[in-house]
């Protein structure tokens, strides 16, 4: 077995206050792998949160199935086993943190599960350490800032030890600084601890980080593929509601306005500014 999330033909339906019934996921075939880093992108309503609680078995599917670390989550005997192998990081960390003080709120999950003292202390401390938030461990969750509580979230659901990950757009309210602390605290847990990652987002430089993007739209998976193979089809995501990268957009323009015929696939500032180079100096991409 090498899938971590193994969704088949997934649906989800709900019902709203009006009693108007919505199709929210409608027929997703999507596996992710045991330690890969993945990506799902979507205009709102896409359906993509839905997904991520799917992965937690917080929502479960109206058709189809969902297989988590190998077990269906239909088998409602088996739940706290999905939640423990498969761990959810929500997009306000408030709505996570439990506790007053922060070793506190990362050891309530395993004092919950019965984790003897010393086993529990051992966890929380290198939780803690893995953030960057032992030197707070005292500190009271409520004066730390945005992207310092969602990395104590993170510590909380880390000290659980799970194979996965799954967040759901976890850096939607944070400043620039706190998106880049999480997204270097995801990649430590995905090269250091071999930790699957699945994350939900809108912004574009954090699906570029991954190994894979998935796109959703009206339910429906529209694209799946590496960052590379993705942001190269910019009418594609234009029509789906998103963008490309900033590096993609300008080398397109450069090509429309100037004819510079570089190509298009620079991810990142560093590629970006490689073609750049190379074109001013009159060499070829």
């Amino acid at each position: 077995m090498s899938e971590m999330i193994q969704a088949e033909n997934l649906t989800f339906r709900y019902t709203d206050f009006s009693h108007t019934t919505h199709l929210a996921l409608d027929g997703v075939n999507l596996t992710i792998p045991y330690g890969q880093f993945a990506a799902i992108l979507g205009r709102n309503g896409s359906g993509k949160s839905t997904f991520a609680k799917n992965c937690n078995a917080i929502a479960l599917p109206s058709g189809g199935r969902v297989l988590v670390d190998g077990i269906d989550t239909m088998q409602p005997d088996r739940i706290w086993d999905i939640r423990r192998a498969c761990s959810m990081v929500f997009q306000n960390p408030d709505n996570q943190i439990v506790a007053t003080v922060v070793e506190e709120d990362v050891a309530f999950g395993l004092e919950n599960m019965g984790v003897p003292p010393k086993e529990i202390r051992r966890r929380v401390n290198e939780a803690l350490r893995m953030v960057g938030m032992y030197e707070y461990r005292m500190h009271a969750p409520h004066l730390l800032s945005g992207g310092q509580k969602q990395r104590v979230a993170i510590a909380g659901v880390l000290a659980m030890e799970p194979k996965c990950i799954v967040l759901d757009e976890p850096t939607a309210m944070l400043d620039p600084r706190g998106r880049a602390d999480v997204m270097h605290v995801l990649h430590r847990l995905h090269e250091e601890k071999g930790i699957t990652i699945v994350l939900i987002t809108h912004h574009m430089d954090e699906a570029v980080q991954a190994q894979r993007v998935a796109v959703l739209d009206s339910g429906h998976l529209i694209l799946d593929g590496t960052p590379r193979e993705i942001f190269v089809q910019t009418e594609k995501l234009h029509s789906l509601g998103l963008t490309a990268p900033q590096s993609v957009q300008l080398l397109e323009a450069l090509n429309r306005q100037a004819h510079a015929g570089l190509e298009t696939d620079a991810l990142t500032v560093e590629e970006c500014a490689d073609r750049l180079e190379a074109w001013l100096k009159g060499g070829r991409t």
